[in-house]
Formats: C-alpha cells, sequence, structure tokens
C-alpha cells in the first residue's frame, strides 16, 4: 500500500506536516466543510429508526466523528509549526481562528487572539522588508 492509497484518517500528522500553511487551512475548510454537510445529511429522517439513529446513521455519524479527528489534527500541525513567511504565518492564524471560532463562544477572545496573530504578520512583514 503506498502513501497516496493508506487510509486518510489512519495518523494524518506526519503527511498533514508536509503541508504548506495555505494547504493546511485549504484543507482544513474542505473538511470542515465535508463534517457540516454530513451533520445536515445525517439529520434527515431517513437515516433515524425513531429517536436514535439507524445504521446509516450510525456510519454516518462514524465518518463525522473521523472528519473531526482529522480536522483536529490539521489544527495539532498547525499549532506547532512555526513559519517564519509572513504568508505562512497569516495562514496559520486564519486557520487556528477559524477553529477557535468554531469551538468557543468568547468574542473577547477570538478579538485578542486574532489582534496578537496580526501583529506576529505585520512584525514578520517589516523584518522581511528590512525595517
Amino acid at each position: 500500500m503506498t502513501e497516496n492509497t493508506m487510509s486518510p484518517f489512519a495518523n494524518p500528522e506526519q503527511r498533514l506536516a508536509k503541508l504548506s500553511m495555505a494547504e493546511l487551512s485549504s484543507l482544513y475548510d474542505a473538511v470542515d466543510l465535508a463534517r457540516q454537510t454530513l451533520g445536515g445529511i445525517v439529520n434527515q429522517p431517513r437515516f433515524f429508526r425513531g429517536e436514535d439513529y439507524n445504521g446509516a446513521g450510525d456510519e454516518l455519524e462514524g465518518l463525522i466523528d473521523a472528519l473531526n479527528e482529522f480536522a483536529g489534527a490539521a489544527v495539532d500541525v498547525a499549532k506547532t509549526a512555526s513559519p517564519l513567511d509572513p504568508d505562512a504565518v497569516a495562514q496559520r492564524a486564519w486557520l487556528l481562528l477559524k477553529y477557535s471560532a468554531r469551538c468557543g463562544d468568547s468574542l473577547t477572545a477570538h478579538a485578542a487572539e486574532a489582534a496578537g496573530m496580526a501583529a506576529q504578520v505585520e512584525m514578520l512583514k517589516k523584518l522581511e522588508a528590512g525595517g
């Protein structure tokens, strides 16, 4: 089995660490959209038996759980990354802010986090420009 034919959900961290921050952010967006879409689909009556999921609903719920774990792995990779390029730092910041906003409920915390990340990007841009 080659790396390209392996299950995308099996130990994704090593593969994800090879992606650029832009690629990682795009992948996170795609996975997030997939899990939101599946979340809407699984709530259709055809996936229920009474109050509980039927077999197909259980399978979709398992897929949503796997996508949640995969998205979490992408976030973990971004958290441990230390890009130096201002564009990569900005992509990392956007990914982490999207995740944070999705998981949290404190607008003040998100604003402070965004301000800190924006300041870091601006500082790197100034250093890169030579001044």
